[in-house]
């Protein structure tokens, strides 16, 4: 809306300094009408070039910074490995030492054995450290695709580390633009919740994400960036305290029931909360809670299967529900993807 105004004044404004240069050089009046029709597109159009470069110019800052990240990140890896390599020179240089003075074969044969492991072991690091960086690459291309499939007009948090990772955030943001659901249940407030909101206001359709969380505090941050980013229309923020429950005579902490209210038909289930530091298998009563407000086709999509806990639950839901269909996804942290009848 702002950036159509803004295009809307240099319209008028280059119309307004064509047509009084030609007032003051007595120019016909329809010579007149000629030019402020000629300067309402060429200002227009001015300003909508200005735009689009000031558009691109942010989403390259965005990426030089996380490609500064990358880098950092790369050089903290390699001085593990440099730091590694030279614990491992030390220890082998006393031990050498201390064979020497005694003169022991055994000690001698032990040193030996671990200057042969030292090369292996150099480049196991390096193998490793090359992984992480390829890992990181294709991270940053992910992030790349989800800012041009849905623009924000304001930089967006950094993802990662507690919050989603860029691979997840493009897959939820690619099934609301290629699915359109109706109705997304989020579980867990935070980037993915503002992501797929924005993915519904780019696909041009009436729908709604539902994210739900315990903490006040993170949910009015998510609140915010919703505003910021002009989502709020398209997304509702539910804040409810983790209680006691009993399923199928499983005790287990979870939101308060009352946050469910109104929420039949949900089309796309995302779980990445609540948190799991003190709640052994924190998520798994989301989908025994939530399974009759499914739609038919439902999906239902668990982050962070990378954690034991996450493992032990996927495997729960499909032994329990035999008529969920389940894929695994190969993500930084991975998901698993459940479907519906």
């Amino acid at each position: 809306m702002r950036s159509r105004a803004m295009i809307a004044i240099a319209a008028v404004v280059a119309a307004g300094l064509l047509a009084a240069l030609g007032w003051a050089l007595a120019w016909p009046t329809s010579a007149i009408v000629i030019v402020a029709v000629v300067g309402l597109g060429g200002g227009a159009a001015a300003m909508q070039a200005l735009l689009w470069l000031r558009g691109i110019a942010s989403r390259m800052a965005r990426i030089d910074n996380r490609l500064e990240a990358m880098r950092a990140t790369g050089d903290r890896r390699h001085e593990i490995m440099l730091r590694s390599f030279r614990e491992h020179r030390k220890y082998v240089g006393e031990a050498a030492a201390a064979a020497r003075r005694a003169d022991n074969r055994d000690d001698i044969a032990k040193v030996a054995g671990e200057v042969k492991k030292l090369p292996q072991e150099i480049r196991e690091l390096r193998h490793n450290l090359t992984q992480k960086l390829d890992d990181q690459v294709v991270l940053l291309e992910d992030y790349q695709q989800l800012m041009r499939l849905v623009p924000m007009p304001l930089p967006m948090p950094r993802p990662g580390t507690w919050a989603a990772s860029e691979d997840y955030l493009l897959w939820l943001a690619g099934f609301v633009l290629e699915h359109r659901p109706g109705l997304v249940v989020d579980v867990g407030s935070g980037q993915s919740s503002v992501w797929m909101a924005g993915a519904m206001r780019t696909a041009g359709y009436t729908g709604k994400v539902v994210a739900i969380d315990h903490d006040p505090d993170f949910a009015d941050e998510t609140r915010a960036l919703a505003l910021r980013q002009g989502v709020a229309d398209w997304l509702e923020i539910r804040c409810a305290p983790l209680v006691d429950h009993s399923i199928d005579g499983r005790a287990c902490t979870w939101y308060e029931a009352s946050v469910l209210s109104g929420l039949d038909g949900i089309n796309l289930l995302s779980i990445d909360g609540p948190p799991g530091k003190g709640n052994p298998e924190a998520r798994w009563p989301a989908f025994p809670l939530l399974r009759d407000h499914l739609a038919p086709g439902a999906v239902v999509v668990l982050d962070d299967m990378i954690r034991a806990d996450e493992q032990a639950i996927a495997e729960d839901w499909h032994a329990r529900y035999p008529e969920l269909s389940r894929v695994d996804l190969a993500f930084e942290k991975g998901a698993a993807v459940f479907t519906a009848p």
